[in-house]
């Protein structure tokens, strides 16, 4: 006898209005409308959003499930992790006019002073745990980094990048140099070069690179990059520090506010990998990032992209090399 397979019929796309209906309803909901504004600029895991809104884990998921249905929240993988984020609008989508509007509305309402001082408190442990790593194994960090890529794999992509780069000379920043190979790269073209780091132990290592470099333009200061309020800088190095930042997408948005006019913002970071153990062996908070992601969060904040290179490794992971222009046309 011939088998007789059984096949369940595709459902049909919903009509332009039908997903209209689905995303209002979805919206509606005071909880998820409030997880739509929570979601408007960073990603969260159910547990931290369950944290955020103080809202049983079983009962959020339910939440983000119907939001996901609607095309309002889409999900990012991130090794084991699940991570949620509002879905950007795309301007081929029936409803594109409607949902552009409705975000900007959400947004637009003065946000819950509890529920923000929560997700101050999910980056907050993030970053300790970043800080912490570093503070523990600076002096392995020779080590670890080469177990996922060392500057001399990319510096020269880099000085090659700078050297075409149109932009002003008298400011560069370097936020968490490292072992300070980043910055002998920017001494040698801006007129002065200011490295921060908020770990010590990293800041030292840095320091006696420096100081046996004979270069005078390059001051170090332990600070953190979100709490650096001036001066305005011609160049913003991201050179490895992504990957640990508590919330990347807060990284680009000061970094435009800290840029001059025409500066330029240029990310060394890991594309997108599956490779979880880097988390525990070298303080990864994120597992590398879609040059699609890092496109979004720059021009989101008035940053068009510019010049890009790729570099493959052998030992699996690739690189990205990317570069941002405040004021450039889109």
């Amino acid at each position: 006898m011939r088998a007789i397979i059984l096949t369940r019929p595709s459902m049909p796309a919903p009509s332009p209005y039908e997903s209209f209906l689905n995303a209002t309803r979805a919206a509606g909901d005071p909880l998820r409308a409030d997880i739509l504004r929570t979601l408007s600029r960073d990603s969260f895991g159910v547990l931290e959003l369950a944290h955020i809104f103080d809202v049983a884990q079983p009962a959020l998921s339910h939440h983000l499930k119907i939001l996901s249905r609607a095309g309002l929240v889409a999900t990012r993988r991130d090794g084991n992790g699940i991570y949620y984020r509002r879905a950007q609008p795309k301007p081929d989508c029936a409803i594109y006019d409607y949902l552009v509007h409705l975000f900007a509305t959400l947004d637009g309402f003065e946000a819950d002073h509890p529920r923000q001082r929560r997700v101050n408190d999910v980056h907050a442990e993030r970053a300790e745990r970043s800080r912490k790593f570093f503070a523990d194994h600076a002096g392995e960090f020779a080590t670890q980094r080469e177990l996922i890529s060392t500057p001399v794999t990319y510096v020269p992509a880099l000085r090659e990048l700078l050297d075409g780069a149109s932009c002003g000379r008298k400011r560069a920043l370097d936020v968490g140099p490292g072992d300070g190979e980043t910055l002998l790269v920017l001494a040698e073209q801006f007129d002065t070069v200011l490295g921060i780091d908020n770990s010590s132990e990293m800041l030292e290592r840095a320091r006696s690179v420096i100081r046996h470099s004979g270069h005078k333009n390059v001051s170090l200061r332990l600070k953190d990059f979100e709490s650096l309020k001036s001066p305005r800088q011609d160049l913003i190095l991201f050179a490895m520090v992504l990957h640990h930042a508590a919330s990347p997408p807060r990284f680009f948005e000061h970094a435009s506010r800290l840029l001059n006019d025409s500066g330029l913002l240029v990310v060394v970071e890991l594309i997108t990998h599956d490779q979880e153990w880097a988390k525990s062996a070298c303080g990864d908070l994120w597992l590398g990032f879609d040059p699609v992601d890092l496109d979004d969060w720059a021009q989101e904040f008035g940053l068009a992209p510019g010049v890009s290179q790729y570099l493959a490794q052998r030992n699996g992971f690739r690189i990205q090399i990317r570069s941002y222009q405040k004021g450039a046309r889109q």
